[in-house]
């Protein structure tokens, strides 16, 4: 009896899609540590030569004062421009992911359905795919840019076992420090904090065994998890990185020390978190629990984040749904005054880095033709009350106005009747 080739054929097998920071720093370890051998698809090649030249990479995951070094292995990866590479490794995989990005997946919806087409023919096994993207409906948002490629004879295939899985990516994983990189060019950082909430729902067939991934937590159902990370986590992070970049700081823990920020910041947490948990019907205790224990990580000094990496891509970031007006127009759904929440979208049409060409845009937009015609413009906010609150806080931060100043009007909105 060959038992080598038996225990080969046991052997569980995971695509990748994507092998940035949070393909490599999160979802990637996560397969290693479940038991899955793991292919990354990029179009990076010299991250998937390096890839497929070491076999494993290192995550230093920060430690208080420290880090610690643990490696992932039993990886490799092919080139994303290699379309029959992709769909061969995706029709014949156990489970996938995509942490690629929003603009992404409109490109790489054809090779999804190309793989999904040739994984029917070699036996029509179900797949379930994990969408690690920061957006409010990603699973519909995937499956609606899949489905117009999938031919009619499979139809029923598509919708019975192909399931379309939101995922609520709670781990920061930011730039990794330069003397990592030196050493092991693929090489990421990450915090401790690994919970992967999932939605129940997404999974196919229906009333399927979920897959054996550590740290894997379903919920059904699962809107409050996507909201909770991207009007709670995500909001404070880009609030952080706006005014961090009105102060001069380098680093967000830097924002997340500093007093004032801090004032403005956990209030601000606090007006999201009481109202998404109203909107939801979860357990306000819990939500408050969640924004108590995000704060220290906030202040992670290891977390080497910049404020431009947080805060780049600002048009989106500033847009209906997103983070800041998102949370900001739930609080507003409630009958309560965002406030704080506020000075973060006035510190976010502040931020002009010429890094970042979003940031450029939308800064240069309310300056040339003023706060109100950019809140109308990308941030869909026209109520004379929101326009007012905002460009409030947009002059007085343009001013460098002192925070007794900022304080004492946050005070005046929020007793306002």
């Amino acid at each position: 009896m060959n038992l080598e080739g038996s225990v080969n054929k046991m052997k569980m097998n995971a695509v990748m899609y994507g092998a940035g920071n949070i393909g490599r720093g999160f979802i990637g370890q996560k397969f290693y540590l479940s038991g899955y051998d793991t292919t990354f698809i990029d179009v990076n090649v010299e991250m998937v030569d390096r890839l497929n030249a070491d076999g494993k990479y290192p995550i230093f995951i920060t430690d208080t004062d420290d880090y610690v070094i643990e490696w992932v292995e039993n990886i490799s990866a092919v080139n994303g421009r290699d379309t029959a590479a992709a769909v061969s490794a995706i029709a014949k995989c156990d489970i996938m992911a995509t942490a690629l990005g929003v603009n992404i997946l409109p490109l790489v919806a054809p090779v999804i359905a190309d793989a999904i087409v040739k994984r029917a023919s070699l036996g029509a096994r179900p797949l379930n795919i994990l969408i690690c993207e920061n957006l409010i409906g990603s699973d519909e948002y995937l499956r609606d840019l899949v489905k117009p490629h999938i031919p009619d004879y499979l139809t029923d295939y598509f919708e019975n076992m192909i399931g379309f899985v939101c995922v609520s990516v709670g781990r920061t994983v930011p730039k990794t420090p330069e003397q990592f990189l030196e050493k092991y060019p693929t090489a990421v950082c990450a915090e401790p904090y690994s919970e992967l909430p999932v939605s129940l729902e997404g999974f196919r067939p229906i009333g399927c065994e979920m897959p054996p991934i550590n740290g894997l937590v379903p919920f059904s159902p699962f809107e409050f998890f996507i909201e909770r990370k991207l009007l709670i986590h995500n909001m404070g992070h880009a609030l952080m990185a706006y005014l961090a970049n009105l102060k001069g700081y380098n680093f967000i823990y830097e924002a997340a020390c500093d007093a004032e920020i801090k004032y403005v910041l956990f209030r601000a947490l606090i007006e999201s978190a009481t109202a998404l948990a109203e909107r939801h019907g979860a357990p306000l205790d819990k939500t408050i629990e969640f924004v108590v224990e995000l704060m220290p990580r906030f202040e992670n000094k290891l977390l080497v984040d910049t404020p431009l990496r947080v805060g780049k891509d600002t048009k989106r970031k500033l847009s209906e749904g997103d983070r800041l007006v998102g949370a900001f127009n739930c609080v507003r759904e409630r009958g309560k005054t965002p406030a704080h929440i506020a000075v973060g979208i006035a510190a976010g049409y502040l931020f002009d880095l010429p890094e970042d060409p979003t940031s450029v845009e939308t800064a240069a937009y309310a300056r040339e033709h003023g706060i109100a015609a950019a809140l109308e413009k990308y941030s869909s906010i026209t109520d004379p009350a929101d326009v007012e609150l905002i460009s409030r806080f947009y002059d007085l931060l343009a001013l460098g106005a002192p925070f007794s100043v900022i304080s004492e009007e946050l005070t005046k909105a929020i007793n306002k009747k």
